[in-house]
Order: structure tokens, then C-alpha cells, then sequence
């Protein structure tokens, strides 16, 4: 009999006595499923997908890149001046007055914005996540958390991206810039001469366009407002059943829309502290604007839709799928009852 640890085989000879002959291993066949089974993804194959590792990881990728561009030199532009000529041989040289205001105290300093718009929406995400049904009743969503942090991590890397890189190469001087630069004002200008004392202070007051406080702060908070209309679904079908329900509606609408307020706050009081224009603040503003209805349009359904509003992308197209799968039964259903009728007629 063959040998389970070896690949002999015994068999008798033309003399009687018992031979040994080599066979080949047996050949391994898959059988029916084998192939589905091999091709199905291992396990951390399933956890990278399910995390969105990829996206993550290219994100802060970019975001690496846009954090480089800090690293750039800002565009050398020549200090402005006004002249003002005396008589045919004799022109004096001024400081242009609009790059000539005082530097005032930064009444939100970068930490303190990076704290609040990033905080504030995370907070929010995770209360209305894992605290709020606890409390009441309220639509769980799949995927919510990820995705949401997601969102906020591409908006922030956009804005960043966008921001940094035209900050460099525009070098538009701030409205502070002559005593950010520590200009020596005893010396009699000449117009050309760089009469600036302080080099660290004179790069900074060449990054006023676009405005970064602005488009991180815009980034942070339309993505939040965004976020809540598409939990609260405002769009609601139902809204006319009575004069509460649309009171309740509207009243929902103004809370979805504080934090913008609190972006327009922000950035209107880098201009009353005297470190960017309004153009700069209206730049940078667009900017996240758009960032953020990039990074919320690439992961969530639309807020207009009330069936769908609030959902990840990916809840979306499982609800449809289950949904179409479960037309498909409700047909092969009806068609056998019809058959069953018509053989019975």
C-alpha cells in the first residue's frame, strides 16, 4: 500500500517478489470556491480599505509638501515708496501709508485658531457620534467618525496647500510691514536703500496674500456647518405638517450656520490688527470655502438630498445597493406569484 510520508508505491513483479516504484505527487485541484477564497482579501488587506489607509496616507503626504512651501523664499519685491518731487532737481522719498500702520496684538494667535478649528468640529463629531444616542434617539451612521475626520484632514491640506504656496510666491507686504521690519526711521531714505533692521520680521511682513488665519479658520468651520446640516437634514420633505416643525427647522438652520460666524470673527480681526488687507481676508476666505466644499462633496452625500443627507459616500452606495437588491427580490416575488396564477387559471 502507498506510504503516506513518501511517494512509493508497491506492487508485485513477474517473479513474485515485491517491487518498489516511484510515482509522481498528486497534482492539487482547486475545487468549486477555491478560487473565490484565494482571491479574497487578507485581512489587513480588508483594514487598510476599511480605514482608508491610502487616503490618509496621501493626504498627509500633500500636507507635508504644503508645509514645505514655508521653507520657500518669499518674492522679493522692492519696499514701496512714494516720491515727491520738490522742484526739477531736488525728490524726496516717503513711506507708502498703506504698509505703514502699526502693529497691534494678535487677538487670535495661530495655536489658539488651531486649538478651536480643530477642536470644535472633532467635538462635535464624536458627541454626536457615541454620546448623543445614548441620550436620544438619533440616526447612527456608518463610517461617520473616519470619514468626517477624513474630510477635515483633506479641506485643512487644500487650504494649506493653496494658501502656503501663493503666500510665497506673491509677497505682498502686510499693512504693519514698516514697523514689522523694524525700519530704521531716523535714516533720511533715499528710496532704495532696505532700511529694515529686522530680517525675520521683514519675511513675515511679505506673507499678507491670501490670508491663512482666514482659510483655515473658513476650512474647519463651513466643513462643521456642512457636516451638521447634513445630520440635521434641514431638506426635509415633511416640513410643512405644521408651523413647530418649521420653526424647529429654521432654528436648526441658524445653529448649522454659528460656525461661520465664528470664521467671518476671526477673520475680520486680523484686519482691525493691522496684518492683512480685506483682499487678503476675502482670498483666503474663498479659499477654505472651497476647500472645505471639496472635502465634504468627496465623502459625504449632498445636503440637499433628504434621503441621503449626512451619509458618507460609502453608506450611500451600500444603502442603494441594498436597496436595488431588494427591488430585485420584490420582482422575482411578484413574478411567481404571477406564474403561480397563471398556472392555477
Amino acid at each position: 500500500m502507498p506510504s503516506a510520508t513518501s511517494n512509493l508505491d508497491v506492487e508485485r513483479g513477474s517473479t513474485g517478489e515485491f517491487l518498489s516504484v516511484t510515482t509522481p505527487p498528486p497534482v492539487w485541484k482547486p475545487r468549486d470556491g477555491d478560487d473565490a477564497i484565494a482571491q479574497r482579501p487578507r485581512r489587513w488587506q480588508r483594514a487598510l480599505g476599511d480605514y482608508r489607509v491610502a487616503e490618509f496616507g496621501c493626504t498627509l503626504a500633500m500636507f507635508l509638501v504644503a508645509k514645505s512651501f514655508t521653507l520657500m523664499s518669499v518674492n522679493d519685491r522692492p519696499i514701496p515708496r512714494i516720491e515727491i518731487r520738490l522742484n526739477s532737481t531736488t525728490t524726496i522719498y516717503a513711506r507708502d501709508p498703506t504698509v505703514d500702520e502699526k502693529k497691534l496684538h494678535e487677538q487670535v494667535p495661530m495655536w489658539s485658531l488651531i486649538v478651536i478649528g480643530l477642536g470644535v468640529p472633532i467635538a462635535t463629531n464624536l458627541l454626536l457620534n457615541y454620546v448623543l444616542p445614548k441620550i436620544r434617539d438619533v440616526r447612527v451612521i456608518p463610517h461617520d467618525v473616519r470619514d468626517f475626520f477624513l474630510s477635515l484632514a483633506q479641506g485643512v491640506t487644500m487650504s494649506t496647500l493653496l494658501t502656503q504656496f501663493t503666500k510665497h510666491i506673491t509677497g505682498r507686504f502686510r499693512p504693519s510691514f514698516y514697523d514689522m521690519c523694524g525700519w530704521d526711521y531716523d535714516a533720511v531714505w533715499d528710496g532704495v536703500t532696505n532700511l529694515c533692521t529686522n530680517s525675520a520680521g521683514e519675511k513675515e511682513g511679505r506673507k499678507s496674500f491670501p490670508f491663512g488665519h482666514s482659510s483655515f479658520a473658513w476650512v474647519t468651520m463651513l466643513l462643521l456647518t456642512l457636516y451638521l446640516l447634513g445630520r440635521s437634514r434641514i431638506n426635509c420633505k415633511s416640513r410643512s405638517e405644521s408651523a413647530a416643525r418649521g420653526g424647529r427647522k429654521m432654528l436648526k438652520l441658524f445653529l448649522c450656520c454659528a460656525p461661520c460666524l465664528a470664521a467671518s470673527w476671526v477673520a475680520i480681526t486680523r484686519s482691525i490688527d493691522n496684518w492683512h488687507h480685506y483682499s487678503d481676508i476675502l482670498a483666503g476666505s474663498i479659499i477654505g470655502a472651497i476647500s472645505a466644499c471639496m472635502a465634504y462633496s468627496y465623502n459625504y452625500g449632498s445636503i440637499f438630498c433628504w434621503k441621503y443627507a449626512g451619509m458618507p459616500c460609502e453608506a450611500v452606495h451600500e444603502k442603494i445597493k441594498s436597496e436595488s437588491m431588494s427591488d430585485d427580490l420584490q420582482e422575482d416575488h411578484e413574478k411567481m406569484i404571477s406564474q403561480n396564477t397563471s398556472q392555477r387559471v
